[in-house]
């Protein structure tokens, strides 16, 4: 399992007291490396020259929804294996679909507890390692 401080992860989420909130509960669970963006549009520029290794997204979000970065990222041979984590408010079935055939890593649905979260990214860290990782040697 990757160790939370040696992860650079993506935080896009366009409510800036919710990015907040998300930034400390991560510092909290140890992570470092946290890079934000308020928008998918934002995101993706960022991961043009900054690879992430896990990326939290909310669903949301005006200029590219999360649906729509994790459509970006998949499609990108670069990006595609990236674990992604999708965060929203809404616990409808048929978004928690559309993201699962999207290739979503994981779905969070609000409001969630600082316990939940850490649960579910250390569970996705655990079986995705990083990409920045050398490769197992045989």
């Amino acid at each position: 399992m990757a160790n939370p401080a040696d992860v650079k992860l993506l935080l896009v989420e366009d409510m800036e007291d919710m990015r907040n909130i998300l930034r400390r509960l991560l510092g909290a669970m140890g992570f470092t490396k946290i890079t934000m963006a308020r928008n998918g549009e934002e995101a993706w520029s960022l991961m043009q020259s900054q690879r992430p290794d896990l990326v939290l997204c909310d669903w949301n979000m005006p200029k590219m929804s999360g649906r729509q970065l994790l459509n970006a990222v998949r499609a990108d041979p670069q990006l595609s294996l990236i674990p992604f984590v999708m965060i929203t408010g809404e616990n409808a079935a048929t978004q928690v679909k559309s993201a699962v055939s999207g290739g979503v890593t994981d779905f969070i649905v609000k409001p969630f507890t600082a316990a939940l979260l850490e649960q579910r990214l250390l569970q996705v860290l655990e079986t995705a390692p990083l990409l920045s990782d050398p490769p197992p040697q045989a």
